[in-house]
């Protein structure tokens, strides 16, 4: 990342795009803002967005592309309204739909018009760098790998180069001051002050308090009962007395009026298993905690016992080690460790790990004049409440560890963070946020699985319901400081938070159930409030198997069903009443007889109607189903027949015999010509081509056997002749 300061200039160099950022390539020969502010950037032909991180490649077909009569002398560009943006490179013309982020490839249609064509021909539209730009590009070591440039809303200089990518001049402006040796602030934000303004400093020599310009040292030679003179840290407690600490982990209250120590170390063996104390947070009035480099626990400063830390089991997950505490406004305990930021409700304990902080080693905590939470880090600084925002070189933060609890607040608000080697930073916290105003949120991605989608009238297939969600402020300038949240309605109805510092932030929803979705996305930058929300209306279509045409379908076969049940039902009180009057055999015979004309006058084969009880039933069914799987099977035979229903050759010519007075091969035959048949009603397949689905090897010998049936041929069957037939 380039870091140089440009004190002559408005502008700040902020950051280096390359390949690692996603260009395709190093060699940009085109930048222009579309109006939703996002970059579109022509890399020697290959084209790419950015995202608010980064870039995404556009797919472009190039053979679709306007070839040019004659090469032209360099790129150029041209606004069709505000959605067409005509490109050219050396050799082609391209169109780009802003609303759709899509190339367009009706080019040749358009060149009617005058400009168009004329553009298309060569000539230049591009952006020159005015003098002030240029003494800018000048004074980076850039005019000779120049290539292009852009100057975007928020006010950011983009300089294309020809081999370097893009060198991005923001338009912050840092307002951070590098304190360095001597100066007071390093020694006030390295000391602790208590209640009544005094400035208390651990020395190897003592601990010292400088009250009103006056100094004075408290060692072992003036304080009875301190062993040590170098002390670990001093903590004032809120009935007034000092809970102080030397390099020997020897604990105790100190009385700097009476100028006594009364150690607690000797009274509390417990407190031996602690190999280095670092610090004290008083929780209440009562009970303070004290933290050491192996753990944590409860001092009860009124009983002198001491009492487990509750949330140090689940703090304990993550490392043991404590570097600083701090009470806010609010009573909440925030407690930074080597590996994590946590904060504790006092009332339930509950514990909180702070996620998306650019480095979770905390070395410092505080509270600005207006009771926000600031961390400093072993990576720069960050704002934690009300949500996290990690500052870095770009706010004027340098990228390096902060000092253990060495941080103050100034009387006119500044915060002071020390850093090693006597160095230490110092900014008003409102400045260095920044006054950015709302932006609105850009959906820079939708792909549904890995499919990407476009945003305009989303109608997704039941199993496209894997959708991630990439979005943006596009805030070059400043993109850590902005924070997301978002939501999918009617699913949710909490939001979520994401700021990790990026500048993009990314919803993933996974096996959604149909339906109608609406995603909203809110972003809020220094000023804490929410902007508008950008929305998307999403539909999941249901499959084929939840339409409303099939529930209806659904519907009528239920209806169709009980239907048959109640024919069933009546079929079976007949067959009772027969029995009843002993006219048995003569019904069976009238049954068999109407099975067979059945068979052999209807269409439409339907069990019932052909057997005559329950058991034959069941065995025409089994037949249709056999025969309804080969039916195009040329080679389908009776032995093949009686295997697939479990039955042997002389037992199914036996039951077809009995039931309908026909062979099993004229079963199957009459089988296949019924099914011929509804399909020449039914379709419009050539007669040939149904001869074949239905298994017959020639057409002549289909209607052949068709006319035996049927009394007409298959054409004459489709004409209307059959017209009664059908009817059954």
């Amino acid at each position: 990342m380039l870091t140089w300061m440009l004190a002559s200039m408005a502008w700040a160099v902020q950051r280096h795009w390359t390949v690692a950022n996603g260009l395709p390539t190093g060699e940009v020969q085109q930048i222009v803002e579309l109006p939703n502010r996002q970059m579109l950037v022509n890399c020697e032909g290959v084209f790419c967005l950015s995202n608010g991180a980064g870039f995404d490649v556009v797919n472009c077909d190039y053979g679709q592309a306007y070839q040019m009569e004659a090469y032209a002398k360099g790129y150029g560009r041209l606004w069709q309204g505000d959605s067409l943006l005509w490109l050219h490179d050396f050799y082609r013309v391209y169109l780009f739909d802003a609303r759709t982020r899509t190339f367009r490839y009706d080019i040749g249609p358009r060149l009617s018009d005058t400009a168009l064509r004329r553009f298309a021909k060569g000539e230049l539209l591009r952006d020159v760098p005015d003098e002030r730009q240029w003494r800018c590009i000048d004074s980076l070591g850039l005019a000779k790998n120049y290539s292009t440039m852009a100057q975007d809303r928020q006010g950011g200089l983009w300089i294309g180069t020809r081999n370097d990518g893009i060198v991005y001049l923001s338009p912050h402006q840092v307002n951070v001051d590098e304190i360095s040796a001597d100066h007071p602030l390093i020694d006030i934000a390295r000391s602790t002050t208590d209640s009544e303004g005094r400035i208390w400093r651990c020395r190897a020599d003592g601990v010292e308090c400088e009250a009103q310009g006056a100094r004075t040292l408290y060692n072992k030679n003036n304080v009875e009962g301190l062993p040590y003179n170098r002390t670990t840290f001093v903590q004032q407690l809120p009935d007034g007395r000092y809970l102080l600490c030397d390099s020997l982990s020897t604990l105790g209250y100190f009385l700097p009026e009476r100028r006594l120590f009364v150690s607690l170390s000797a009274k509390l063996p417990a407190l031996k298993a602690y190999r280095h104390f670092v610090g004290a947070c008083p929780v209440d009035q009562q009970w303070t905690a004290v933290y050491a480099q192996n753990g944590i626990f409860m001092l009860d400063t009124k009983a002198d016992t001491l009492a487990d830390f509750a949330p140090a089991t689940k703090i304990g997950q993550y490392t043991t080690k404590y570097n600083c505490m701090l009470r806010d406004r609010e009573g909440r305990l925030w407690i930074g460790t080597q590996n994590g930021l946590f904060y504790v409700e006092r009332g339930t304990w509950s514990t909180v790990r702070i996620a998306a902080l650019r480095n979770n080693c905390i070395r410092s905590l505080v509270l600005d004049g207006k009771g926000r939470v600031w961390a400093g880090t072993s990576c720069g600084i960050s704002r934690i409440t009300p949500f996290v925002v990690n500052l870095g070189p770009e706010d004027g933060i340098p990228a390096a560890s902060m000092m253990e609890r060495a941080v103050c607040l100034t009387a006119d608000g500044r915060l002071v963070f020390a850093l090693g080697g006597s160095h230490a930073v110092s900014f008003s916290p409102d400045s260095v946020m920044g006054q950015a105003s709302h932006l609105p949120v850009v959906v820079t991605a939708f792909k549904a699985g890995n499919a990407d989608v476009g945003l305009d009238n989303i109608r997704l297939a039941h199993d496209q319901n894997h959708l991630s969600l990439h979005f943006s402020t596009l805030d070059y300038a400043t993109p850590s400081h902005s924070c997301y949240r978002y939501r999918l309605c009617p699913l949710e109805q909490e939001w979520n938070v994401s700021s990790d510092g990026s500048g993009r932030a990314t919803a993933h929803y996974v096996a959604l159930p149909p339906g109608s979705y609406r995603f909203e996305v809110q972003a809020s930058t220094a000023d804490e409030l929410w902007g508008d929300a950008t929305t998307a209306d999403i539909e999941i279509l249901p499959p084929l198997w939840l339409t409303w045409w099939a529930k209806l379908g659904y519907s009528l076969i239920a209806i169709i069903g009980f239907i048959v049940m109640m024919r069933l039902y009546l079929k079976k009180r007949k067959q009772q009443m027969e029995r009843e009057n002993e006219e048995r055999v003569n019904q069976l015979f009238e049954l068999r007889e109407e099975a067979r004309h059945q068979f052999a006058q209807a269409v439409n084969i339907v069990p019932e109607k052909i057997s005559a009880n329950k058991e034959e039933e069941k065995l025409v069914e089994k037949l249709l189903k056999a025969i309804d799987k080969n039916m195009d099977n040329l080679d389908y035979t009776v032995d093949q027949m009686a295997s697939d229903i479990a039955m042997s050759r002389a037992s199914l010519y036996k039951k077809t015999q009995q039931m309908l007075g026909i062979t099993p091969n004229e079963f199957l035959r009459n089988v296949r010509l019924k099914q011929a048949a509804r399909l020449l009603a039914e379709t419009s397949v050539p007669v040939n081509q149904i001869s074949l689905m239905v298994g017959f090897q020639t057409s002549r010998y289909f209607s052949q056997c068709f006319r035996q049936v049927f009394g007409m041929t298959p054409t004459e069957y489709r004409s209307g002749k059959s017209l009664e037939l059908t009817q059954l």
